[in-house]
Parts: structure tokens; C-alpha cells; sequence
């Protein structure tokens, strides 16, 4: 994995030009104005224009990750910003239609095959919007098709069977989400790969109420468990049958006890520390040379196929000078991840650090200069340091020589670099008005925010294999 990170950490990166940036559909737009009108989402003054000119932008599509039992990230779920959700609930069948549309023009203008690599995306639909001609355009690989209104499903139950088995038989993969109780529901179950279930709205009872009352029906489904926000329901889900696991848990900050920081990490921080001081290539050696298995990683990235080396590098002295020290602090801080004492979610912890730094980093290319947005990427890649450390920011800063606009963003959330790294948690929050205020904060429309999320997704999944 670390070796496929050297094009990434030296600077070879696919950069987000002007015209990508403008591009937006016209269409799009008039559908979420429809959408809009029909259910509004904000009221706002006549101060407030820019800020609602942007919320019509129907460009932005909220993603999470799925990891599976061994907290490995092997896709994600796609939907509108969390408030529109909530909006779009309680409205008529034309407003969301309406919604799956947005949402499905906005996925395939994301370039989902090249997101998804070999990962799947859950998209949650209405059965009818089986019917409209955004679902033709999916590609079938690693697409799964949530259906969420089982109502709908049961009481049109001729149609949806014909037209579902048409889809499945082109290769498209269904998922059930919703009233699993519901009678007539067992010819739907037979045709679904996933069955959804919210744990957050379920207690544990109902949770197996509802697994065993599919299981008398049919047998081995995917059991997805999604919404699962703390630490300690992902545990319990993982003693169910759920094979799959979406929500806030990976980055969910819990009050915890403050461990000692084992001797790999602590020789880490170190490095990092002394780089930013900028301390003599020989004293970074000899703390090399004090952890051999530090100086083996870094002779093993060294060596690999990635930098394309004529002959084989034998030195820690040579490795250091090959590798340069900027990139050297990237590796290093990406090493903090996966060495120690580390347990399985820390590499999707990585990961997801990975699209903060990335997605603030380019966000801040028109406007920052490059040494910002190289602070920038550190800023959001220690953003998840004390979930990963398990220490409360503070304590974890107290060990760290950072730039002070760092320290006040990731501390204080202030500062030039606060509403960039603002910006990427609201996206993985689906904060609607959080993202829309920070967008206007830092020049960019939905549109470039979403182009900059989706390179930095696929830039992220890329590093990480």
C-alpha cells in the first residue's frame, strides 16, 4: 500500500483545471429549482442571494463509507445533503422522484465507474424511479440499488416484479430498506442481494425480530447495518449477521481514557517534529537507524516499483535524500495510521483522513499558495490524529511542532485554514447549511466542491491499496 502512495506524495496528481470547474447542467439546475419550489428548503433574505443561488446548484452528493467485517472500506453510500433527505421524506411522490433524479444525474456526472474502482455504491431510490431514464445510464458493476419505499413495492407488486427482474437480468443488484414485515414481501427478498437495516431507529430486539422474520422467507442476504454512529454498535452488530457496515462510527470522537503512546508512534512524532524544525539530515538517520523496522519501511518504499530507481538504495542517507523532505513528512504521517499498536478501522480512519487532506488541499488550489495547501493536506490529515491516538486534541498537539494556522484550525477552529477543513467534515456530516456557507466562505460553487470530492475519493482509494 505505502509504495502505491509515491506518485500522490511527490506531487504527480491530477489537478482540477478551470473548465472542469465550470462545468454544470443546465437541466439539473431546473429540475432542483422544480424541487425546490415544490419543497423549499431554505427561506433566506435578500442579503442571503449568493447563498441561495448556491443551495439550487444540485451538483453536491453526500457520500459514506461501507466497510465490512474486517473494517475494510469496500464502498459507499451516495445521497443529497441530510436535510434535503429529511424534506424530500415527507413530500409527494413528484418531488421525490424529482430528488432520484438529482441524485442519479449527479452520481453519473461524478464519474462513478472511476470512483468506484472495485467498490460498491449504495444508492437509495424510490421503486419508481425504476421507470425513469437516469437508471438506464448507471453502469450495472458494483452498483447497488437501494429500494427504499417497500410500500410502494408490495402495493404495485406486478409491475415492480417485471420490471426489477429486467433490470437484474441486464446485471444491475437491488437492496431492500424499510418495513421488512410487510406481507407479499418474499418475492422482492428473493430478487435483492442486501437487506438494509437502520440501526439507529431499531433497538436490539426489533433487529432480530426483523433478521429473523427475512430469514423464514428466504436465506443468505447481505445484511447491511447502516446509520450505526458509536464504536460500541458496530461491535454488537458485528456478533449479527450484518456482512456490511455504514455510519459515523469510524470518526466518532468517545470519551476516552488516556492510553501511553506506544514507542513506533512516539519515534514517528519525533520525525515529524524535527523536520519541521529543520533538523540536520544526519540526525534523522541516526533515528532511523535507532528502530529497524523503521529504517526497513523506509528502504522498502524506497525500492519500490513506484520510483523507478535504477539501482537498488542501500541507505538510510540516500533514502532520505531521494525522497525529499516534504514527501518524507507525508509518508511519515501516513506511517502515524498503521504503525503501533493499531487495530483494523485505523486504516479506514486513514483513509478517510486522506480525503480531508486531498479534498482541502484542492479546494485551496485557486486560492492558497502552494505551501498553504501543502498545510492544508497536514491540516486534514491530523483532523482525525485524536481518534486515531485516542487523546483529545490538545494532549495531541502538546507533542507537535506545527504552523500556527494549523494548531488554530485543528484546536480552535479558526483561522485561514478552518472553513476548508470545515467544509470537509460538513460534507461527511451532509450538513446542507454548513456546506453551503462554507462554499461561499472559500469562492467555490457545489459544483467545483463535488468535483473535488470525487478527486480526492478516488485519489484516496488509490493511496490506500
Amino acid at each position: 500500500m505505502m509504495s502505491s502512495l509515491f506518485k500522490f506524495l511527490t506531487g504527480r496528481k491530477n489537478q482540477i483545471t478551470p473548465d472542469s470547474k465550470k462545468r454544470e447542467s443546465a437541466v439539473d439546475k431546473a429540475n432542483f429549482a422544480e424541487l425546490n419550489k415544490l419543497s423549499p428548503i431554505k427561506n433566506v433574505g435578500i442579503s442571503q442571494l449568493s447563498v441561495q443561488e448556491n443551495i439550487a446548484t444540485p451538483s453536491f452528493v453526500c457520500r459514506e463509507a461501507v466497510l465490512n467485517k474486517d473494517q475494510k472500506v469496500v464502498g459507499h453510500s451516495f445521497t443529497l445533503t441530510r436535510s434535503v433527505n429529511e424534506l424530500v421524506r415527507k413530500s409527494s411522490e413528484l418531488v421525490r422522484n424529482l430528488y432520484d433524479d438529482v441524485l442519479l444525474g449527479s452520481i453519473l456526472r461524478m464519474d462513478i465507474k472511476r470512483l468506484l474502482g472495485s467498490r460498491l455504491a449504495f444508492i437509495p431510490i424510490l421503486p419508481s424511479s425504476l421507470k425513469r431514464a437516469p437508471i438506464e445510464k448507471l453502469p450495472t458493476e458494483g452498483v447497488i440499488l437501494v429500494l427504499t419505499s417497500l410500500e410502494e413495492l408490495t402495493q404495485n407488486s406486478s409491475e415492480y416484479l417485471t420490471r426489477l427482474i429486467t433490470l437484474k437480468n441486464a446485471g444491475f443488484r437491488f437492496g431492500l430498506q424499510g418495513n421488512l414485515k410487510l406481507p407479499d414481501l418474499q418475492p422482492f427478498l428473493e430478487l435483492a442481494e442486501f437487506v438494509l437495516i437502520d440501526i439507529g431507529a431499531n433497538d436490539l430486539p426489533t433487529i432480530n425480530s426483523l433478521i429473523d422474520e427475512v430469514n423464514k422467507q428466504v436465506m443468505n442476504k447481505n445484511w447491511v447495518a447502516i446509520n450505526v454512529k458509536l464504536l460500541d454498535e458496530f461491535h454488537v452488530c458485528t456478533k449479527l449477521p450484518f456482512s456490511y457496515f455504514q455510519g459515523a462510527f469510524i470518526t466518532n470522537r468517545e470519551a476516552w481514557e488516556a492510553p501511553a503512546l506506544d514507542a513506533g508512534r512516539i519515534k514517528i512524532l519525533n520525525l515529524l517534529n524535527l523536520l519541521r524544525q529543520d533538523a540536520e539530515n544526519t540526525e534523522l538517520v541516526q533515528i532511523f537507524k535507532q528502530d529497524p523496522a523503521l529504517s526497513f519501511k523506509i528502504l522498502r518504499y524506497i525500492n519500490s516499483a513506484g520510483f523507478g530507481l535504477a539501482g537498488k538504495i542501500n541507505s538510510i542517507d540516500q533514502a532520505l535524500l531521494i525522497l525529499g523532505r516534504q514527501s518524507l513528512y507525508r509518508w511519515l504521517t501516513l506511517l502515524l495510521f498503521t504503525s503501533g499498536n493499531s487495530n483494523p478501522l485505523d486504516l479506514a480512519l486513514m483513509e478517510n483522513a486522506l480525503v480531508r487532506a486531498r479534498f482541502t488541499e484542492l479546494c485551496a488550489a485557486d486560492s492558497l499558495s502552494k505551501n498553504e495547501q501543502d498545510e492544508l493536506f497536514i491540516t486534514g490529515i491530523f483532523s482525525l490524529l485524536d481518534v486515531l491516538l485516542r487523546l483529545p486534541m490538545d494532549k495531541v498537539l502538546e507533542q507537535m511542532n506545527l504552523p500556527p494556522l494549523v494548531v488554530e484550525a485543528l484546536l480552535h477552529n479558526n483561522g485561514k485554514y478552518a472553513p476548508y477543513l470545515g467544509l470537509a467534515i460538513a460534507c461527511e456530516a451532509f450538513d446542507q447549511d454548513q456546506i453551503v456557507n462554507l462554499s461561499c466562505r472559500v469562492g467555490l460553487s457545489l459544483t467545483q466542491v463535488t468535483i473535488c470530492q470525487t478527486e480526492a475519493l478516488i485519489w484516496a482509494e488509490m493511496a490506500n491499496q
